[in-house]
Order: structure tokens, then sequence, then C-alpha cells
């Protein structure tokens, strides 16, 4: 049996003068809730769009279940679309909304009740079965849209930024629902986000995408902690970037010379002896007192601001060659550092991430 709902093999997609994807390769696992995340322009929706095929590959092949489907109309693939926009129909009830695809498919009414009856009990809507759409507020009409998916029992759900509508505290109730919805059913989802929290908290695996290509793919943990590119760095999440260079590599640790520092990091497969590379290091990794230790990593800075965030203090230090580095603290006390204070900013060996540069 083939591991892979959805496999993308070197494809690429032009549109006249404009290249969108370049020999991109994905493999979605069956059963995952997998991601597709960058900023607008990057290829993620396109991707979506071959894969439910609404699109066609200039070069490539799109596979589903191990079948290449090149050609195939959307209708004949295996997989629904749920978009930002959930094109629900005004004048036909919730449940004929959730009907539509069966009855065109020609289901029998018994079954049909039988489904739509179970698709409106997963998404809690029950009750609104003979309600209207616009009686609904924005997180059921997406609740909606999910189970008129979802009825038609796909191997493979695609979801096209969905939650893009909703205000933030029903963004966060919908993501638990979405997660909920996807480990009771065991169907693979696909979602396409620009949502950076949205992903790593929805994602079992996710793919970051930029200009066309897929930069990293792998779980949310290791794509914030462990970025294979600045820009993976910088987007997912808030980064500070050291220049160095490699001086030595022993034992799964490179020693590396900055202009205010010499340390230890954790080191990164390809990079050799006497290679430029950049250190990423996350704000919350790091953390400031009145003297460095040999313990630590540590450079010697100033306070230059200290900004109170609520739940955390921001830190702007500024090293001794101008640049400056952000950190946060926990407020679970009160702030010993004021702007103008001299600091030692510490962080352990694996704490940051070796870049190329």
């Amino acid at each position: 049996m083939d591991p892979y709902a959805v496999e993308l093999l070197r494809v690429s997609k032009t549109y006249k003068s404009y290249q969108a994807l370049f020999g991109i390769d994905l493999q979605i696992r069956k059963g995952e809730f997998f991601s597709l995340l960058g900023p607008s322009g990057c290829g993620k929706t396109t991707s979506l769009r071959l894969i439910a095929g609404f699109e066609e590959p200039t070069a490539g092949e799109v596979r589903i279940d191990g079948q290449a489907v090149a050609g195939l109309p959307a209708y004949r693939r295996n997989v629904n679309t749920v978009f930002q926009s959930y094109s629900l129909f005004p004048h036909l009830s919730i449940f004929e909304n959730v009907a539509f695809g069966l009855r065109r498919r020609k289901v029998e009414q018994s079954e049909i009740v039988r489904r739509v009856d179970e698709a409106l009990a997963m998404v809690h809507l029950s009750d609104k079965s003979k309600g209207r759409t616009h009686e609904l507020s924005g997180g059921q009409q997406q609740r909606v849209a999910l189970a008129r998916a979802l009825v038609n029992q796909p191997a493979v759900l695609l979801l096209d930024e969905p939650m893009a509508a909703l205000d933030s505290k029903l963004r966060k109730e919908m993501r638990s629902e979405l997660k909920r919805l996807q480990k009771s059913l065991g169907i693979t989802f696909v979602l396409v986000t620009h949502d950076q929290e949205e992903a790593l908290t929805l994602s079992d695996r996710l793919a970051v995408m930029n200009a066309g290509r897929v930069e990293q793919v792998c779980e949310p943990r290791e794509v914030y902690e462990r970025p294979a590119t600045r820009f993976v760095a910088e987007f997912i999440g808030t980064a500070n970037f050291l220049p160095v260079t490699v001086r030595e590599v022993s034992n799964g640790r490179t020693r590396v010379d900055s202009e205010d520092g010499q340390f230890w990091v954790t080191s990164r497969p390809g990079l050799q002896i006497g290679d430029a590379a950049e250190l990423s290091l996350r704000p919350e990794r790091l953390w400031l007192d009145k003297a460095s230790s040999a313990e630590h990593n540590s450079l010697d800075g100033t306070v230059a601001e200290a900004i109170f965030m609520g739940p955390v203090t921001r830190y702007v230090v500024k090293l001794k060659n101008g640049q400056q580095l952000l950190t946060e603290k926990q407020n679970l006390e009160e702030s010993t550092f004021q702007a103008g204070d001299p600091v030692c900013v510490h962080w352990e060996a694996d704490s940051g991430a070796l870049l190329p540069r």
C-alpha cells in the first residue's frame, strides 16, 4: 500500500511569462495534517489547485493515493476543497447545502439523510439543519463548509485559508475544532495558510514555501528550532542573526568566531572550517545577567530599550560592534534591567541554529 496520500514530483507551473512553481517535490502521508505555509505569492495556493485538479502542472507529476492524476478533472479526484469564502448557497437550507454534492452524484435519499446527519453531528450543527446560512455566525458557516466537504468521504481534504475571515478569538476556537475532526476521522488534511501560529499548532508536518520553491519540510518544532535557511528563521517567529566564521568542528559541536567573541554551537552538516555562516538565535532562548559565565556562550552589551509586553518583557541589547539583539524574559518578577544597564547576553550551545551564508 502506498504510504502517501498526495505526491508532487518535480512539479513546475508557469502562467504565460510568470513561473509560480519551480520543480517542487512534496510527499504528504496518509492520515496526517499537513500545511503549506508561506507569504503571498510563494506558490502554496497554486500547489493546492494542482492537487485539487483546478490547474494542471506545466511539468512534473501529481499523484493521489499513488495514482497519477494528469488530465483527471476535479470532480473525479477523491479530494474536496474548503475555500476561504465558504461558497455556501443562501437559498438552500443547511441540510441541502451539505447534501448538494451527494444529490449531484444521485445518491439515494436514505443514504443522503444518513450521511448529512452524520456530517452535521461531526461539526456540532445538528440542531441547525433546517436553518439558512445567513442565520449562522462566521464560525458556524465554516463548519457547514467543512460538513459539505466531509460528507463526500474524500481521501484528502484541502483547506484554502479557511479561517482568514474569522476574528482572532474564533480562529483559535476553530483550530481546536479542525484538529479534533482530523484526528477523529483519520482523513488527510492539507491546509494552505500564511499564519505561522496556525501552521505550527495544527500540523503534524509542514512545508515552508518561498518564491515558488520549498525551503523546508519537517515537524513544527524542528522548523522553529532548526530552520534550514534564513528565510525560514525569519518567517517563523522572531530571530536574531549573528555573522560568524566556522573555526573548529568536534563531536557534533562547532566553534565559531564573531566580531564580539567566540563560542560553541550545535554543528550543521555541510559547513566546514573557514566557511562563513550565520547563527540564528530565538529571543526567548537568550537571558541576561550582569556578568559573563564560562559555562555558557555570552556576549557583552548594553540595554538599549526595555519593552513591557504583558507576559514578557522584551529587551533590545546593543553589542559592542553596534549590532542589536532581542531577548525576552517572562514577567514572573519585576524587571531588574533598565535602558543603559551593562549586561551579558547568555545562551546554551544547542539553543541556536547555524545557517549557511
